[in-house]
């Protein structure tokens, strides 16, 4: 879980361990675009060490959802082990409760085999409105 608020961001990993000979992965994350919406997408470094890779993140913010896909180029071996995925950095627009809903997701080896694989969901939670700033005016000092 992850709280920050109103008005601030903050980012997730999307991570595998365990991997055997993964080469390519899909998957769609979804949340309450009341609440968040998705700044950017980075590539991790786990799937760039076997070689290089096609990387592609299709960001909905109007549904709260994105599709993210990266796959190895060529004909090489899957890279083995664990690491980041990709980045996700979201910035909060209001208070509440959303889940952060890994869904459809597909790992598949060098033989484009599917990988069986277990998921975990997310959450992000907040209740910190955002603070008003106050402008003083130059040469402004307050009383002691």
């Amino acid at each position: 879980m992850t709280s920050e608020g109103v008005g601030e961001t903050f980012s997730i990993n999307i991570n595998v361990s365990g991997a055997v000979d993964l080469y390519g992965w899909e998957f769609y994350l979804g949340w309450n675009a009341t609440l968040l919406q998705a700044l950017n997408v980075t590539e991790g470094g786990f799937l760039e060490q076997g070689g290089d890779t096609f990387f592609y993140p299709k960001i909905n913010n109007t549904e709260g959802s994105m599709l993210v896909d990266c796959t190895l180029l060529g004909d090489i071996p899957g890279v083995d082990g664990h690491g980041i995925l990709v980045t996700v950095q979201f910035s909060v627009e209001a208070s509440g409760v959303s889940d952060l809903d890994l869904y459809e997701t597909t790992l598949v080896s060098s033989l484009q085999q599917d990988i069986p694989h277990t998921t975990s969901d997310g959450s992000f939670s907040t209740t910190r409105e955002k603070v008003a700033g106050i402008d003083h005016p130059q040469g402004y000092r307050p009383a002691h």
